[in-house]
């Protein structure tokens, strides 16, 4: 395919797969999240191999998988699952199409749209911050009301994702975008990513829960921005459109407006959610606010909002009709349970509700887990689990919860309504495997774990459970090294992901060429070939590139040629094993970024130190009784280090101090007693920057004395 040079750049993907990693669509990263650490770790082989494809022409999507979320009407929203290397592909094609569409969206942005807005071509994140959007959201309702505009009309499409026609959104790309052949290969991907159960193509909708889809609807929506609407205040959010005026007439005319253009896009109004009505006061207009939290969110958001308010909050949120509680404010109870911290009384008003809000699973879990080993909690998630039919998604989330609440005894009747969960499942969707499978394979033996996943036949569940399980996922209650046996054959799997990412657990039993230890066969799959290559090994010879050198040469382009082995001697294994772990997380969380950096160094400086012929005598002194090495605090707080290497050394020291700040160091700060907090993306980057720099001058040094 002749595709643009700018949509091939290597950069371009690298962006693509950052604003993946950071993208906000947390609920929906959870089926990706434990794929990015192996994927990095041959970030740029990985992303030259899939550009190659595409320049070739040798692409394909992949087949997607479904999971549904229900509403609060019952009706279900499907939730498309691609596979890394598709959903890769589709941020790439929508950091390209979105800086054509940059100043049309700016024309109205914060003025008449606010959702999903772009934030720049060279922003590591492809959307501006939600609650700045919000916020001006609220803001200007807030304002018009003010301003006597009392009357509020709602305007809603029908499955608005579900039914964009492919053809009629190439039309409206074509407005900016004048490559045929980007169009091509995007309505492409749509059209494979659309396809039914049955193999059979269609050809509309565009795929929930990837961030680009957004940007895809607001490109259809930025007609309606556009129309000149007489005596109206108009306000969208994605397709979330709400229109104020100070008579209802206006409001109608507008609503045959907007009703007229929906018609010319394929799209279908929902008849039930329209409607005009007089606002009396502020409260009812904020209810109908995605972020209807003004009066609580706290002028200084780094102090929290207080306990007594989030309680008001949500009582508040409650209203009583007839004889049982319903939720009036949605907004209101989600943002006062996300933060209320565990009282007994609070879940007992919030249970009902698992059962008659499946739509909220997500949130009401996350409540019932801050009740560990509680029968109270674990009651409540067990009369939701009881109910038949069960929606997939609001099970998965309780079960989950069920695996933190269920107590130590008398839990049979717990165990066995998860046993039964799959049995019941109308959806029969991956979601409720992952958490019986990870619910039941914790309770079991390795062996008993083992058997249960490799029965399983999808590889994103045999991903997802491997991860909870032997995985590097906190709370995973079996080591690696148990998975062996089934890690290894699993490195020859169909599915690239499945493969790279059992390879990349691998990597805890390095090296891998080691007597005994494993070695991946010319029988696994590409994904590990790669992964590989990114690592600096060769299959068919014995002399390679060291992972080392690689890392260096490649992701700081120091191509300076030492003896890893002279310089490290027998901490050069756990070297590597260390350089491997940090490249995982080079992208991805600060503070664990961060805290591998310095343990990296730490490697480094000690074995330097000791080395070195102006330093060893220090450090060898500064070695305290009873102990082999130097505290690496205490020894980079000396001038020693600094003379031989001041770059370095005052890039070492900063790193040092940055992590022991950091949360993952200590819950507190000595000196203040203050808590400590995350290290911030820019923070972590800003230290990055400077590797390169001090690892040059240190490996320079370190050569003129081998």
């Amino acid at each position: 395919m002749n595709l643009p040079k700018s949509f091939l750049s290597l950069a371009n993907f690298e962006l693509a797969f950052r604003r993946i990693v950071r993208g906000g669509n947390k609920e929906y990263k959870q089926f990706y999240r434990h794929l990015f650490a192996s994927y990095s770790l041959a970030l740029e082989e990985n992303l030259l191999d899939l550009i190659d494809d595409l320049r070739r022409g040798r692409f394909e999507p992949d087949t997607r998988t479904l999971v549904y979320q229900p509403k609060k009407s019952g009706v279900l929203r499907p939730i498309t699952i691609l596979s890394l290397r598709d959903l890769i592909v589709y941020q790439a094609l929508l950091n390209r199409i979105a800086s054509f569409f940059a100043k049309d969206q700016e024309e109205f942005a914060l003025k008449r749209s606010f959702g999903a807005l772009f934030a720049g071509k060279s922003s590591d994140f492809f959307y501006r911050s939600w609650r700045n959007c919000y916020s001006a959201y609220s803001k200007a309702l807030i304002s018009a009301y003010k301003s006597g505009y009392n009357h509020l009309a709602d305007f809603d499409l029908v499955s608005f994702y579900e039914l964009i026609d492919h053809h009629l959104l190439r039309n409206c790309l074509k407005r900016r975008v004048k490559d045929e052949e980007l169009l091509d290969l995007l309505l492409k991907c749509l059209k494979s990513w659309a396809s039914g159960s049955s193999g059979a193509q269609v050809l509309h909708g565009v795929p929930q829960g990837p961030e680009p889809s957004a940007f895809l609807a607001e490109c259809l929506l930025f007609q309606f921005d556009e129309l000149k609407l007489k005596e109206v205040k108009y306000f969208r959010y994605i397709d979330d459109i709400k229109m104020m005026a100070r008579s209802e007439v206006p409001l109608r005319r507008a609503l045959i407006r907007l009703d007229l253009e929906s018609k010319c896009l394929g799209l279908v109004p929902q008849a039930q959610k329209i409607e005009c009505r007089k606002v009396t006061r502020l409260r009812d207009l904020l209810k109908t606010l995605p972020s209807g939290l003004t009066d609580l969110e706290a002028k200084d958001q780094s102090k929290p909002i207080s306990q007594r308010r989030l309680l008001q909050a949500l009582v508040s949120s409650l209203k009583k009709e007839g004889k049982r509680w319903v939720i009036d404010d949605v907004t209101r109870f989600k943002f006062a349970i996300n933060r209320l911290k565990p009282r007994l009384d609070v879940l007992r008003r919030i249970s009902p509700f698992l059962v008659r809000r499946p739509d909220l699973s997500w949130t009401l879990a996350n409540y019932a887990k801050k009740f560990p080993e509680n029968v109270v909690a674990a009651n409540a998630l067990l009369n939701a689990l009881k109910q038949d039919p069960a929606y997939d998604a609001a099970a998965a989330n309780f079960i989950d919860a069920m695996n933190v609440c269920e107590p130590p005894n008398n839990n049979t009747a717990f165990r066995r309504v998860i046993q039964t969960a799959n049995r019941r499942s109308e959806e029969r969707s991956i979601l409720i495997r992952i958490a019986s499978l990870s619910f039941r394979g914790r309770r079991s033996g390795v062996s008993a774990a083992l058997s249960l996943i490799e029965k399983e036949k999808s590889p994103i569940v045999k991903s997802i459970v491997l991860h909870r399980l032997f995985g590097q996922a906190s709370d995973a209650p079996f080591t690696v090294g148990a998975a062996r046996s089934l890690l290894e054959p699993l490195t020859q799997a169909e599915d690239p992901d499945l493969a790279r990412f059992c390879a990349g657990l691998l990597l805890e039993t390095w090296p891998w060429f080691a007597k005994g230890a494993w070695v991946p066969p010319r029988t696994a799959n590409r994904s590990v070939q790669l992964l590989k290559k990114g690592l600096g090994l060769r299959a068919r010879v014995p002399a390679k590139e060291g992972v080392l050198d690689r890392f260096f040469k490649i992701k700081f382009k120091i191509a300076v040629p030492i003896s890893w082995r002279k310089a490290l001697g027998r901490d050069l294994r756990e070297t590597e094993r260390r350089c491997l772990q940090l490249q995982q997380f080079l992208i991805g969380n600060p503070t664990v970024r961060v805290t591998y950096l310095d343990t990296f160094n730490e490697i480094l400086v000690q074995a330097f130190s000791a080395n070195h012929p102006a330093l060893t005598a220090a450090y060898t002194k500064a070695i305290p009784a009873k102990n082999k090495i130097p505290d690496y605090g205490a020894w980079l707080g000396q001038a020693n280090l600094g003379k031989v290497v001041p770059t370095a050394a005052r890039w070492f020291v900063d790193v040092h101090a940055a992590r022991v700040r950091g949360e993952l160091a200590h819950a507190r700060a000595k000196k203040t007693g203050a808590f400590t907090r995350p290290i911030s993306f820019w923070q972590a980057e800003q230290l990055v920057k400077r590797a390169q720099r001090s690892w040059a001058e240190l490996i320079g040094k370190w050569k003129s004395i081998l």
